[in-house]
């Protein structure tokens, strides 16, 4: 599995096209266990991420385009997601910096500064019901064999059934069982236009 800063630029233009389609029922859904703007908060975003790459006709640089992303997701989400969804690109600009393409350790190594950066930021941790949930077992099977469709989707259904117990959602309590959180639902998305390419 290969990610090249070219497969990089178009999972991420997938990636608005796909939070476009899916804006209201991200909405939708956390009307139900927060505070009903996530859906509109990542069209504006990845609408904005969109315009950016638009701008520019390709990046030689992961790091570079990364720390882009970054950027413009941290001014234009608002909310938590923003910080959040900005951290996860910050972190792998980090990593990637210099570098045209990933793969095996350095790849992981990206993800997994990613996933810490956004405990540290969310304070939290995976079993809580966040979109920890679902980057944490994806940064785990890019060192195994299991397809990673097959784990967006196992952990998506995981993180359904749990309660609630951090961020706005946590004020639901018991009913927060059986909603799909939001940020969690908004990272699949993020996250199978990152298995496409990574598949090639």
């Amino acid at each position: 599995m290969k990610l090249t800063a070219e497969g990089l630029q178009k999972a991420l233009l997938q990636t608005a096209e796909q939070i476009e389609q899916q804006k209201d029922e991200l909405t939708d859904l956390d009307r139900e266990i927060g505070d009903g703007d996530h859906g509109i908060n990542m069209s504006r975003g990845f609408l904005a991420v969109k315009k950016e790459l638009e701008n520019k006709d390709s990046f030689e640089d992961l790091g570079e385009l990364s720390k882009l992303v970054g950027m413009t997701l941290i001014k234009t989400v608002g909310g938590a997601s923003g910080p959040l969804f900005g951290t996860i690109f910050v972190k792998f600009a980090a990593k990637w910096n210099g570098k045209d393409a990933v793969e095996g350790d350095e790849l992981y190594n990206g993800f997994k500064e990613a996933v810490d950066g956004i405990a540290a930021r969310g304070k939290s941790q995976a079993g809580q019901k966040t979109m920890l949930d679902v980057w944490e077992p994806f940064t785990e099977a890019l060192k195994s064999d299991e397809p990673l469709e097959t784990v967006i989707e196992k952990a998506l259904a995981n993180t359904k059934e749990l309660k609630a117990t951090k961020g706005r959602a946590s004020y639901f309590g018991d009913a927060s069982k059986g909603v799909q959180d939001p940020g969690a639902l908004s990272s699949s998305i993020l996250l199978r236009q990152f298995a496409e390419v990574l598949n090639g």
